[in-house]
């Protein structure tokens, strides 16, 4: 089968599970596949082997696994009058129909409670005395019930189809089905056996609140959205709740939309307060209350534009979209800002209103174009960013990008038309408002020009000084990034912890249950902020019991915690002392489980290749014992459990075909008396019940009552299985994993108190100081595979960036020196990228790294708007020190409002205010620190720069013109 599938067009990696009568294959592809156009290419692959396959194999079944896979919600139905069996009979057969039913609801399962089903309890002991075997009581059973089509009567006016109605439909009917005649008397089931009308054999429980429970699990259709899907279910149970009994209950324990509606809500109030900033900001660089509104009108316009070209391009409005619109918020504004502050400026040279918004927006038309384009370019390469990164970042950069055009349209038209209606300088006013504030807000901008003039022109009269210091700080910075550390994304906070426990393979349900209850008490007193305690434990239910392989070992659970707001700790600080709990709990494995992960592995995932499974499991034992010992590394576990024991029936062929017998026979005797068969089907009231025929649980639940188990000959004795086979008891086979058609061993561990880098950093010097054989190959994987395939294409969509911000400034100033000077805010913005990171503890993840290629297309616009007005200054006759002075004297407001409105816009996002800020503030960080020091060291370096190039450029002119 992998050589097969492995062949499909985009695939990255196969993997497979190969457990005892269980093989799974997984199948990665590339981001960005047609999943539904893969799925059919495999089916079509797997057909060219499927007469290959062994003769007991069933059909492969193949299907895409995706996100949408997972449940949206669990629902827990509780009644203090009804028992597990009614409860959830009512699950399945009342509420599951209805909720299948609500628009964008796929499946419903129910899960946990009782099952009834009509048992035959088969006692051997009687059985041998009448020489019948469990084979031949599943036959009886057979032939006596059920519904069986006998033709049809035609008469001259109707057609009778016929059938023999023999299915049962009572218990009494069902005890007195005939096995056999023994000398003419029949010999009844109820002879045999006990028939008795109760429950399947619990293989999995379910606890909700401390306290035995029914949940349902809803799952949505793959294209239906999960928030309205959700809403949709909630109020279907408000409607569902008036057809049941009035005790019933039906609460949501875990609902799926409500971290993305608290995340979208955050983003939302985020946005609103960057917009209040950035008015405050305007308004107090302007002083102007008319000027601050036009401002205001350029945000909310923009966005409701952008809204407009996102419905037209089939874009939702997620978590994605809706942080690119807050992160926007301080940028919508910009080309406004210097759009408004350059009419102001020509109002208060005496111009009157029509003439100054004509020459004033004209006059920064091509600058803030040019602007705009450099930030919209940067984010072109983030577009072409292969894997998680480029999909995961697609919605924001397209919504940015949509805004920011809005943005420039609204300047270059709304703004210089609004501002030549209602746009009023101080001096046309009757009535100065809060006068005093506004000349204290005046006298402090013109002691800031004043001090910034003196900088400036002691800094373009000791250059080389200027220059030296600024090359240190730069090379000083980048001593910071060790220190710093890497991680793939943020850890977000969900409010949902979800764990994996396991204990020794093979253990039984009620030795589990105990664990389960030991656990339930454990998160009493360790975790006060948990609402719901959903236990799952067992063998699971459905299609998803075959991924993991769990058994009667595994408990599975899921806590919801109270939202982030109510609560003092963060969801990791409630994990680590609660870590330590489990640690004192002997005999079990536990893994916490991070919501809604992009990958499917652990944060470190080393894997161990080779075709020697033992050796490679002996290499990952003392990896793991080393691992153990570097601080900050939790979780670690072998994926190569221990299969645990097994008891082995070898047949004895010889003295099998003395007898006349098949393996295949005694086989399919084993498997009736000791796992049950079903034999037919019990009607009653429109449901069906399973008949299940099996030994009564004394005789079947030690190695002796195996051993004594009676097999008939064909001469009519009854031998026991001892004396046909033997029965060993050996080691379970454990469950082999591959990854590309080779075997791996894998050593995986989760991360607390440490960062990804530098976990995988000390691993990394770990496995150098092992002595492994040149046989086996260790390949480090998980999410550090990602965050460092991410960091590759994301460092080549950085460098792309800057060349595309240089052609496209290159084409607006006609010069490539112009471009040159101005790409110098780039390293400038590093050195804040790097202090701002180190200063508040936050890691360079993927999405600082987002941030750093967006601070290409940002800081540079403050560098072209100086240049571009001190080349019109250059160009209208004035001298090189006179034009760049000039030139940063009067372009010093603009920047530094367009550099606060942004920075400041940024500052809730930073602040990991609410649900699912933490995501973001990384990038925010990054985008404040950056800008911070280039806007600063832009109003000197670019003039400086600007000198020194002009001066090079003019000894270079007169240099060739010599020759």
């Amino acid at each position: 089968i992998e050589e097969a599938v492995s062949a499909t067009k985009n695939v990255k990696k196969v993997s497979s599970q190969v457990s005892q009568g269980v093989c799974i294959t997984l199948l990665e592809f590339d981001w960005g596949t047609d999943i539904d156009q893969a799925e059919n290419d495999v089916r079509k692959r797997i057909d060219l082997v499927r007469d290959y396959l062994p003769d007991e194999a069933s059909e492969p079944l193949t299907f895409a696994f995706d996100p949408s896979m997972m449940p949206i919600n669990f629902i827990l139905i509780n009644s203090p009058t009804m028992g597990p069996a009614e409860l959830r009979q009512l699950g399945e057969d009342r509420i599951e129909p209805l909720l299948e039913r609500v628009e964008g609801v796929a499946s419903v399962e129910t899960q946990g409670g009782l099952q009834r089903q009509i048992n035959v309890r088969l006692n051997p002991i009687k059985l041998a005395a009448h020489h019948l075997s469990p084979v031949d009581v599943t036959r009886a059973i057979r032939a006596a019930g059920g519904l069986f089509p006998a033709g049809s009567i035609e008469t001259s006016t109707t057609n009778f189809n016929l059938h023999i109605a023999s299915d049962f439909s009572t218990i009494e009917q069902l005890k007195n089905v005939v096995l056999k005649y023994e000398k003419g008397i029949p010999l009844l089931l109820k002879e045999v056996a006990e028939v008795e009308d109760g429950f399947k054999e619990l293989r999995s429980d379910v606890r909700v609140n401390y306290n035995q429970g029914v949940y349902m699990r809803v799952f949505k259709q793959s294209d239906a959205n999960t928030v309205q899907a959700c809403r949709n279910v909630k109020n279907a149970i408000k409607e569902i709740k008036d057809f049941l009994p009035r005790d019933v209950e039906l609460k949501i324990v875990y609902d799926q939309s409500e971290y993305i509606l608290r995340s979208i809500g955050n983003l939302g109030n985020t946005a609103v307060l960057a917009f209040f900033i950035a008015f405050a900001v305007i308004y107090f660089f302007l002083r102007n209350l008319r000027g601050s509104i036009i401002m205001g009108l350029a945000i909310p316009i923009s966005v409701i534009a952008t809204f407009a070209v996102m419905m037209l391009a089939n874009l939702t409005l997620n978590i994605i979209s809706m942080a690119g619109l807050a992160l926007a918020i301080g940028m919508l504004v910009d080309n406004s800002i210097v759009v408004l502050e350059n009419i102001y400026r020509h109002r208060e040279l005496g111009f009157d209103r029509p003439e100054a918004a004509n020459i004033g927006a004209s006059e920064v038309g091509m600058a803030i174009t040019a602007s705009t384009l450099t930030t919209i370019g940067v984010f072109l390469p983030v577009l072409f960013v292969p894997g998680i990164a480029g999909e995961l970042f697609n919605d924001m950069v397209v919504t940015i990008t949509f805004s920011l055009f809005a943005s420039l349209i609204i300047a270059l038209t709304l703004v210089p038309m609004l501002s030549a209606r209602i746009l009023k300088t101080e001096s046309e006013m009757q009535k100065i408002r809060l006068a005093k504030f506004k000349n204290q807000i005046t006298s402090f901008l013109e002691r800031l020009s004043s001090r910034y003039q003196k900088v400036l022109h002691w800094s373009l009269k000791h250059k080389k000084i200027v220059i030296g210091l600024t090359s240190l700080l730069f090379i000083f910075s980048l001593l910071l990034l060790p220190f710093i550390g890497g991680e793939f994304l943020p850890k977000s906070d969900q409010g949902f912890i979800a764990l994996t426990v396991l204990r020794e393979k093979g253990t039984p349900l009620d030795q589990t249950r105990k664990t389960v209850l030991q656990l339930e008490q454990v998160i009493k007193e360790e975790i006060p902020e948990a609402t719901d305690v959903l236990a799952i434990f067992g063998a699971g239910e459905g299609i998803f019991a075959l991924f993991g392989g769990s058994g009667s070992e595994a408990i599975n659970f899921r806590v919801r915690l109270t939202p982030m707001e109510e609560r003092n700790r963060s969801q990791t600080e409630i994990e680590d002392p609660f870590r330590k709990r489990l640690d004192e709990i002997p005999g079990i494995t536990y893994q916490f489980i991070q919501q809604g992960m992009i990958s499917t592995e652990r944060a470190i995932e080393v894997k161990i290749f080779g075709h020697d499974l033992a050796q490679a499991k002996q290499i990952a034992h003392q990896l793991k014992d080393r691992m153990e010992k570097i601080e900050g590394l939790v979780d670690i576990d072998i994926n190569m459990k221990e299969g645990g024991r097994e008891l082995r029936i070898v047949p004895d062929i010889n003295r099998l075909n003395d007898l006349k017998l098949s393996p295949f026979l005694v086989a399919d005797m084993i498997s009736t008396a000791i796992q049950g068969k079903v034999a037919a089907r019990y009607r009653e009231a429109g449901d069906e019940y399973d008949i299940l025929v099996q030994l009564d649980k004394p005789y079947r639940q030690s190695r002796d009552a195996l051993k004594r188990l009676l097999i008939p000959t064909l001469n009519g004795k009854m031998i026991p299985l001892e004396q046909v086979a033997q029965i060993v008891e050996d080691d379970a086979p454990s469950t082999i994993y591959r990854e590309n058609q080779e075997r791996f061993v894998s050593v995986g561990c989760d991360l607390s108190g440490i960062d990804l880098s530098s976990a995988v950093r000390k691993i990394s010097a770990t496995i150098d100081g092992m002595n492994i054989p040149g046989e086996f190959q260790v390949v480090i994987g998980g999410t550090a595979e990602d965050q460092q395939e991410s960091f590759f294409y994301l460092t080549i969509a950085f460098f792309a960036a800057i060349l595309l911000v240089y052609m496209i400034m290159a084409s607006q100033f006609e010069s490539l020196v112009d471009p040159f000077i101005i790409m110098f805010t780039v390293p400038l913005s590093i050195i804040g990228v790097l202090w701002a990171l180190f200063l508040t503890g936050t890691t360079l993840s993927v999405m600082a790294l987002v941030g750093i290629v967006m601070l290409v297309g940002i800081v540079v616009n403050n560098g072209i708007v100086l240049v571009d007005y001190v080349n019109q200054l250059r160009h209208k006759g004035k001298a090189l020190y006179e034009a760049v002075e000039e030139g940063g004297r009067v372009r010093m407001r603009p920047v530094l409002m367009t550099a606060m409105t942004t920075i400041l816009g940024m500052v809730p996002l930073a602040l990991e205010l609410g649900s699912g800020s933490e995501n973001w503030s990384p990038l925010a960080r990054a985008v404040i620190g950056g800008l911070t020091t280039s806007t600063l060291l832009t109003l000197i370096i670019v003039p400086v720069l600007y000198v020194i190039f002009e001066q090079v450029g003019n000894r270079v002119r007169q240099w060739w013109q010599k020759i």
